[in-house]
């Protein structure tokens, strides 16, 4: 049996496959969050009957409400458990510090549930790099705190907005010192740079909080994989997947 898990954010969806017997996650598809052509149960649907895959549940995270019909009616239509991440999560306040942990989002939970459960995080950072860059700071196993930016793709997409005369283009990581071109130029600056801004942060909570290990997921952190590596720091690209999961199990232990 498969569980289809999906993580609905501001900027994507993104559905997963967990196979029960190879205790493995699979990558399925990803579509934009407006896109039209997937914003429908029936058309999920046929999606994964394409895949030919037994699905035995469904379980999600979401930041984007009017997801959370399609994904219920998409779990009507074939005859199987619905489990909303948040709505099965019970909140242990013990694992946190802060006030409002109530309002927390659903993506921080389930990243702090699978640092806790699979990395045994005690003091560090988890930086998630999406739509936002974010980064929680835990300190003796609590979650403290948070730091929120605009994320890469939303800074560019607010500099073209506002600059009549760049235009989009596709972004990556530069090797040029400085920019000579206005490609190079708005690479270095914004992409590049929002690696640096990032650094700058963890350099700050460094001065300010024990810091022991820093784990970085979410879709722009695959574009510095490699120096988050040569900097002895974790990329866990599933790690959200990991939470959700966990939520899952917990379910089916109880029941």
């Amino acid at each position: 049996m498969s569980i289809l898990l999906i993580d609905i954010g501001n900027s994507t969806v993104d559905f997963r496959i967990f196979d029960d017997k190879k205790k493995n996650i699979i990558k399925v598809f990803r579509p934009s969050t407006n896109d039209k052509s997937y914003k429908s149960s029936s058309k999920l649907k046929k999606k994964l009957e394409e895949l030919n895959q037994n699905i035995s549940s469904i379980v999600y995270c979401s930041v984007v409400p009017e997801w959370n019909d399609i994904i219920r009616a998409l779990g009507s239509s074939l005859k199987i458990k619905v489990y909303n991440f948040r709505e099965n999560l019970v909140i242990q306040k013990e694992d946190f510090d802060l006030n409002g942990v109530e309002n927390i989002g659903a993506d921080f939970l389930a990243n702090f549930i699978a640092v806790k459960n699979q990395y045994n995080l005690k003091n560090g950072l988890v930086i998630s790099m999406g739509t936002a860059s974010t980064i929680f700071l835990v300190q003796n196993y609590k979650f403290v705190g948070v730091s929120i930016s605009p994320g890469l793709e939303t800074s560019l997409k607010g500099l073209f907005n506002n600059a009549s005369l760049l235009k989009d283009f596709l972004f990556h990581k530069t090797n040029a010192k400085i920019g000579q071109s206005t490609n190079d130029a708005i690479n270095l600056g914004s992409c590049n740079g929002h690696f640096f801004m990032i650094m700058g942060l963890i350099d700050h909570f460094k001065k300010h909080f024990i810091i022991k290990s820093v784990i970085f997921t979410g879709g722009i952190a695959n574009i510095f994989k490699e120096d988050i590596k040569n900097l002895d720091y974790v990329f866990d690209e599933q790690l959200i997947f990991k939470g959700i999961l966990e939520i899952y199990k917990n379910i089916k232990r109880e029941n």
